[in-house]
């Protein structure tokens, strides 16, 4: 009887285990001021901290053992050794694939269904309406749904900042200064979300808004959109030390061809122009330059690159929809960029950092402290939040109220943001020292004019 008792007590220990991870889960960005000396911050212990969840799926498979021991039917012994080796395979995933949350969420959840089917056949054997286990899984319920029940909402709240210098290093270059980018949380709302926006500042709500594409197809989207960030970012940092050639364009690529046009006939997405009749084109604007003297319904000459292959096409052009006047081919382009990078860049792999570009300036900025003697943050332990643009300017992002919040919880000195986040910036937090660039430059300047008080000279 005591080990039956066990096995029950160990199930509902590792449901009530696994409410409070969620908890700490949805709350993981409240510890972010912690730091372990310079190099450490909070989000590399979370990469560690993942692993805490094969605890509760491991709790279930000794329940499961016990159960099996005291079983006396040989279906009951079957059932119970499923129900321990589907929390064998669950401990299994999270441990050896821990960033692949869906994986982890997948397993527990078949382990919950079979544990709960177990207490309910266990409540059975006593009584016809097992109606103590129907308490206890109903509130399990409840309590899942209300913290992980998806709404037409969502929420923007707090995030974390990362160790530039720990997220990324240049071959042959050293750590200098203090720089931090920060992350933000953007997810759809659960129930939960409201009460802890009664509990901290800074929670915010939105109509969820289509995105036009499946959720697998978002989500590489933004993964794509860090790896162009940290390309751009490395390329411009070299670039800017003297070594590589920077970001060049290559010609102009067609990242869409307008329906019921001469063009949808002989164009495809993802060709390159290269020339157009007979001229180069290298940039978005040349090809524009060039269109000026072409007269609406007039063909042209389009020399494209074709899965690395050299076409060349005729096409018929039309008068443009905003200026008949204008000729137009009827595509959406984009300059095709080649990143020079001559040195090799490591990246570490956040489990909160999935994707984005927001950290494409501080990059850049990180990169070229590692390769300067001495460093360029002139003692200054520097935030700062931008995309990195082909010509160097720092782009616009979301979430600034939640970020210059994020970043005022740390000890950061200075907080670069881009000029028409500014407003948002100040929003967040007031008595943070915000500086407000249009460029890579303006934050380079920045710090050369206005070094710390008590920095060390440079001795290189």
């Amino acid at each position: 009887m005591c080990a039956m008792a066990l096995w029950h007590k160990l199930y509902v220990w590792g449901i009530g285990i696994i409410l409070l991870l969620i908890m700490i889960g949805e709350l993981v960005w409240l510890p972010d001021p912690l730091r372990w000396g310079t190099r450490f911050y909070w989000i590399d212990l979370i990469d560690g901290l993942i692993y805490a969840i094969a605890i509760v799926p491991l709790i279930w498979m000794v329940a499961a053992l016990l159960h099996l021991a005291q079983s006396q039917t040989r279906r009951m012994k079957v059932f119970h050794g499923i129900v321990a080796f589907v929390c064998l395979v669950s401990v299994v995933i999270v441990v050896t694939i821990p960033k692949k949350l869906e994986f982890s969420a997948s397993a527990l959840v078949l382990s919950l269904l079979l544990i709960a089917t177990d207490i309910i056949l266990h409540e059975r054997k006593k009584r016809k309406v097992p109606h103590q286990s129907i308490i206890v899984l109903g509130v399990t319920l409840v309590l899942l749904l209300v913290m992980l029940w998806p709404t037409q909402y969502l929420v923007t709240y707090p995030g974390i900042t990362l160790n530039m210098n720990r997220y990324a290093q240049a071959e042959g270059g050293s750590k200098h200064g203090d720089i931090s980018g920060v992350l933000i949380f953007e997810r759809p709302a659960f129930p939960m979300d409201w009460l802890y926006a009664k509990l901290f500042k800074d929670y915010t709500f939105e109509k969820i808004e289509t995105l036009g594409m499946s959720l697998g197809e978002y989500n590489q989207e933004v993964r794509t959109m860090k790896e162009d960030a940290n390309a751009a970012g490395s390329a411009i940092a070299f670039h800017k030390v003297g070594i590589g050639k920077g970001i060049l364009s290559e010609g102009v690529r067609i990242t869409a061809v307008l329906q019921n046009t001469k063009a949808a006939e002989v164009l495809q997405p993802s060709d390159v122009i290269t020339a157009l009749n007979g001229q180069p084109i290298t940039m978005t604007q040349e090809l524009s330059e060039q269109m000026k003297v072409i007269k609406p319904g007039e063909s042209i000459r389009l020399t494209v690159l074709r899965n690395k292959a050299k076409v060349e096409l005729t096409v018929a052009t039309r008068a443009s929809t905003d200026d008949p006047a204008r000729a137009s081919i009827g595509i959406m382009i984009a300059n095709e960029l080649r990143y020079d990078i001559p040195d090799l860049v490591t990246y570490h792999s956040y489990l909160l950092h999935e994707g984005g570009p927001s950290h494409g300036a501080m990059l850049a900025l990180t990169l070229i402290d590692q390769l300067t003697p001495c460093g360029v943050t002139y003692g200054h332990h520097v935030a700062g939040t931008g995309t990195i643009e082909p010509d160097g300017s720092v782009g616009p992002v979301g979430g600034l109220v939640q970020k210059a919040y994020t970043v005022s919880r740390t000890n950061a000195d200075v907080f670069f943001v881009p000029v028409s986040n500014e407003a948002d910036a100040r929003k967040g937090a007031g008595d943070l020292r915000i500086v407000p660039v249009r460029t890579l430059d303006d934050i380079l300047n920045w710090l050369k004019a206005n070094p710390k008080a008590g920095a060390p000279a440079c001795s290189s």
